[in-house]
């Protein structure tokens, strides 16, 4: 249990000191999203992690800094509190397998130190593996934004690796704009062929632009041609759609019945009228049919004269005898004489 002494000491400690934790500090959060797995990401989770605990004010805990033995006794207390809470830290950000074998370790720094000596094997085979992938990755099916974060990913990799000089000198100007400038034909290179016009008039600028100004560049041509993509697949459905409508309107004349307004193939005389097909009579003009019964006016459609089915005529004198013959009532016999009479008499007016 701390002493009123030690209480108090602590309530003290500035948001600054090493040892201080905020309230968010707790044992179950996950600083990273990198599950460390083995050699092939230890390079990545090692980075993401120190970063994490500088930003905690904690890296002090895993790279040896903060000691138990830098502090006065009462705040060795604290000090074991902290070194707990990154220890969770580190469990928290490792698989099952290897959360198993350090589970009961008791020092931060310890654990940092082996996960060091087992994993961060920093070798010719890996430095050459990151320096094939950088020169042989292509955009290929994704986007530019896509292509670039992993090309960048490689590079901050390979720089982890091997580390430029920090020297403010002239030569390490020079080799930093040299990498620069390797770094933007990298990722010129590895863009598909239908950015060669943009790639062309990024090679032609002086001087040259840095890898970022080159990818906003080709960021803004990759959208502006989705613009226009989707412009010229909306006309180009107007057109089709237009086209369409065009095709459904025949304009030229049957080569059956030699009327104007359908094709062969749907003339009503060789396929049949439909049931409810109306016809219509129009003076001193042809007939004309329509492939369509619902695309076509009532007005224009019409029949030949010689399918309407007329009624006979009688002349004047056939009435006349019809009338007599019902006034006078004759017997059948008489009947039957008079209508073939009329029958043959008159057999060219029926």
């Amino acid at each position: 249990m701390d002493t009123p002494d030690a209480a108090a000491t602590t309530a003290v400690l500035d948001f600054n000191h090493p040892l201080f934790l905020h309230p968010s500090d707790t044992p179950g959060g996950v600083l990273v999203s990198h599950r460390l797995v083995g050699i092939d990401n230890y390079t990545v989770w090692s980075r993401s992690m120190r970063i994490a605990l500088l930003a905690k004010n904690k890296l002090g805990l895993v790279d040896g800094t903060c000691c138990k033995e830098d502090y006065d006794e009462i705040l060795h207390s604290q000090w074991e509190r902290c070194n707990a809470v990154v220890l969770s830290w580190i469990l928290n950000t490792v698989s099952s397998d290897l959360s198993a074998g350090i589970v009961f370790a008791s020092s931060a720094v310890q654990v940092w130190s082996d996960l060091k000596e087992r994993f961060d094997k920093v070798d010719g085979s890996r430095i050459f593996f990151l320096h094939r992938e950088i020169a042989t990755l292509n955009q290929g099916d994704s986007t530019v934004s896509t292509y670039f974060t992993r090309l960048k990913l490689l590079w901050d990799e390979y720089h982890a690796l091997v580390p430029l000089s920090a020297c403010n000198c002239e030569v390490s100007q020079q080799n930093s704009k040299h990498i620069a400038q390797q770094r933007l034909l990298q990722f010129l290179m590895g863009l598909n062929d239908t950015y060669s016009a943009i790639r062309s008039q990024v090679l032609l600028m002086q001087p040259l632009p840095n890898v970022n100004q080159a990818y906003s560049m080709i960021v803004q041509e990759e959208a502006q041609r989705a613009q226009l993509s989707g412009v010229s697949g909306a006309t180009a459905m107007y057109s089709n759609a237009s086209g369409n409508s065009d095709r459904r309107r025949f304009n030229g004349v049957c080569d059956y019945c030699k009327i104007k307004g359908h094709k062969r193939d749907n003339c009503y005389r060789l396929i049949g009228f439909p049931p409810d097909f109306k016809f219509t009579k129009k003076k001193n003009s042809q007939a004309a049919f329509a492939t369509n019964p619902s695309l076509v006016d009532s007005n224009h459609d019409s029949h030949d004269s010689s399918i309407v089915n007329t009624s006979p005529v009688f002349t004047a004198a056939q009435y006349h005898q019809i009338l007599e013959l019902l006034n006078k009532t004759p017997s059948v016999d008489a009947a039957v004489n008079l209508a073939g009479s009329l029958h043959w008499e008159d057999e060219g007016d029926w």
